[in-house]
């Protein structure tokens, strides 16, 4: 592979590494979510950059004195009804705020909430930072397209609320948009194009995207499996729809129904990579690079089960991108061959070793999303391979069951590190608090020395003696030294948990070599020579 195709196959793979729910408000409160039901109607207006909007919402008040929407405080020409009657507001820093009468608490209201919005954030014509999978754009309406993330405010979120949506788009002739849910369809009429939606599964922010789509379409049982793509990439939907398929099919069988009514890849008119239920949103040039199909697409769709099926309780770590790339990235690889297996889990070894300086390390359950190479490394490659070390050791039978036993618990319901701990320890019938204290909540990773090694003759074999040391703080884990001699191996199997183990291994041949952990199964901080 040239220079040139390395960094970019380098660079969308940055890119393509999903943001699952990226920009939707982290303040949330942990009480259980009041329904609320949207009509929502939306003109976007491209040369403006202008989003003109009306959502009627029915929900149960709560018993206290207002309702609180988030908005982005771009919104203006803000109009409120309570019931039918004008109402008074108050709207800052992306907060809409509509008071209450005292007989309204605790009773089903309906309110209306018009305003318009101009949405230009600056769209990167040259991308540079792939640590951002949207480059910092949450908002941008312009002439390509539209590009709303759920934490734009472009909508009136209500707070603790559980939303259910009927979204109507109007836009210019020839431009389609899409969100997730179901699609209701797609009509021009009277020089402007309508397209429907209805969403009534549970979303943390809803997204949209428009441009001028041509859509094709397949199904999977009961599931639409579509393409959203401008006409220049019509010839790319076959192999996207065909491979959509295939995950859809995989991912069911290892961990559960998939909980949405499509799965849709939709092109975006500048360069991401992101997951949102039922569908991913993936730059226009970056369709076209020819390993995307066998990795990042499988990738997004796994996110349909991990961290848009079940939610992500980010106040406790996020778990779901590094088991995400566990189950998709390094799945991908294990199928391949086991040789390309061991590369992936000697690469993410490496990049946590050579990206994360142990100044900047941070537990596993501090991770919440990808901001840098730091970040990344401790969120999806320390992630995926403490998902490996859970796997070996509760066993194939037990680690599969658990993740069908949280999709089935969790489904639409926000999961942490302990409710992970908590159901593994039930499929394996014990406690597994060393495991998650030392790889989730502690920081860092095993520090390996081989020390005192010698070579003795022992009648027609030789003998290998040596001890195996660690730094402190020490982890707990279980390391396979390997002699090598000739075409023969021999291996010993040492569980360490404290400071030394000595090593005894003997072979008909004089060994060549002595190597700790070959098969690259346990995260440790590589030394400098590696």
């Amino acid at each position: 592979m040239s220079a040139i195709a390395y960094r970019q196959r380098f660079l969308a793979a940055c890119i393509l590494m999903i943001a699952v729910l990226a920009g939707v408000p982290a303040t949330r409160a942990a009480t259980e979510p009041v329904a609320a039901r949207h009509w929502l109607e939306v003109e976007v207006i491209l040369r403006e950059s202008r989003l003109i909007a009306r959502d009627r919402v029915e929900t149960t008040a709560g018993r206290h004195g207002e309702l609180a929407f988030f908005l982005s405080e771009r919104a203006g020409n803000l109009r409120v009804e309570v019931n039918g009657a004008p109402r008074e507001f108050r709207h800052s820093e992306s907060m809409l705020r509509i008071p209450l009468h005292g007989s309204e608490r605790g009773r089903p209201v309906q309110v209306e909430i018009g305003y318009e919005a101009v949405f230009d954030d600056p769209v990167p014509a040259t991308p540079l930072n792939t640590d951002n999978p949207g480059f910092g754009v949450a908002a941008a309406i312009t002439s390509e397209g539209v590009f709303l993330l759920g934490g734009a405010g472009w909508y009136p979120d209500l707070a603790d609320s559980r939303p259910e949506f009927h979204l109507t788009v109007k836009a210019p002739p020839g431009i389609m948009a899409v969100t997730a849910g179901r699609s209701l369809g797609h009509v021009e009429r009277d020089g402007a194009s309508f397209s429907a939606w209805h969403v009534d599964h549970p979303v943390r922010g809803l997204a949209l995207s428009a441009a001028a789509y041509r859509v094709q379409e397949r199904w999977h049982g009961e599931i639409v499996v579509a393409t959203y793509f401008r006409a220049a990439n019509q010839d790319l939907a076959p192999a996207y729809l065909e491979a959509t398929i295939g995950y859809l099919a995989l991912y069911e069988k290892l961990f559960g129904p998939y909980p949405f009514p499509k799965f849709a890849v939709v092109e975006n008119f500048f360069p991401t990579g992101y997951g949102f239920p039922s569908y991913t949103l993936i730059g226009d040039r970056v369709l076209r690079l020819p390993f995307i199909i066998a990795t990042s697409l499988g990738h997004e769709i796994a996110h349909c089960w991990w961290g848009n099926g079940v939610f992500v309780d980010y106040t406790a770590g996020n778990w779901s991108e590094g088991l995400t790339t566990y189950v998709a990235d390094y799945l991908y690889q294990e199928r391949a061959s086991a040789e390309e297996a061991r590369n992936a889990r000697r690469q993410m070894i490496r990049n946590y070793s050579t990206l994360v300086p142990p100044a900047r390390d941070f537990p596993l359950s501090g991770f919440t999303s990808r901001t840098d190479p730091v970040t990344k490394a401790v969120g999806y490659d320390k992630g995926a391979m403490v998902f490996h070390m859970l796997r070996r050791e509760v066993g194939e039978e037990s680690f599969w069951g658990c993740l069908r036993d949280i999709y089935r618990d969790y489904l639409f319901r926000r999961a942490s590190w302990d409710d992970i701990q908590k159901s593994f320890e039930t499929r394996a019938g014990r406690s597994l608090e060393w495991f998650f204290e030392q790889w989730v909540r502690r920081a860092g990773a095993p520090r390996l020395r081989l020390e005192d090694v010698r070579v003795d003759p022992d009648g027609d074999r030789f003998r290998i003696d040596g001890r195996l040391t660690q730094e402190k703080p020490y982890f707990r884990a279980s390391w396979e030294a390997l002699a090598e001699s000739g075409e023969e191996a021999a291996t010993q199997s040492l569980e360490l948990a404290g400071g030394s183990g000595d090593l005894a291994l003997t072979t008909v041949q004089k060994p060549a070599g002595l190597r700790v952990d070959p098969e690259a199964h346990v995260l440790r901080r590589l030394a400098a020579s590696e």
